[in-house]
């Protein structure tokens, strides 16, 4: 059993094999700090993939109903401590109750999303509310604000 603070279940290649809960689970015992300190690298890479392929699993298709936007996702820090300043991109559409990833600048986004790894990680295990990492600066966003804000109910809780 993993133990509160302990983020040892990060540096195995098991995290792709977790299911939402326990990861949701595991997520909420470990601490930020050991979370941040933990995704970078190659863990960092493994859990960013694993989220955004697992996107559409978790989109909610009757919710999604008359929502069409592009969504394009700005993960800071990918440059490491020498170029923290470097982003890692990842652009989804939601169109017609579905979900898919997309090709980055094939099209302008409606909506970019910029976040650190931890704060996505929390948002999409339901450990940590959008709004609040907005209000706490944790998360910015721009563009259509409007369709930003359904975002978090087009998905179910702890889509990852």
């Amino acid at each position: 059993m993993t133990v509160r603070g302990s983020a040892g279940w990060l540096e195995s290649d098991g995290l792709t094999a977790l299911d939402a809960s326990e990861l949701a689970r595991l997520v909420d015992r470990t601490s930020e700090r050991e979370l941040r300190h933990r995704l970078i690298g190659g863990v960092r890479e493994v859990a960013l993939r694993e989220i955004f392929r697992r996107m559409p699993e978790y989109l909610r298709p009757a919710r999604a109903a008359g929502f069409d936007a592009v969504i394009s996702w700005q993960i800071t820090g990918a440059g490491g401590a020498g170029r923290p300043e470097s982003v890692d991109e990842y652009w989804l559409r939601v169109h017609d109750g579905r979900c898919a990833l997309v090709s980055p600048h094939a099209t302008p986004p409606d909506i970019s999303i910029r976040t650190d790894p931890t704060t996505l990680l929390r948002i999409v295990t339901g450990n940590e509310d959008p709004v609040l990492a907005v209000l706490k600066q944790r998360l910015s966003v721009r563009g259509d604000l409007a369709q930003a804000a359904r975002l978090p109910k087009l998905f179910s809780a702890g889509p990852l």
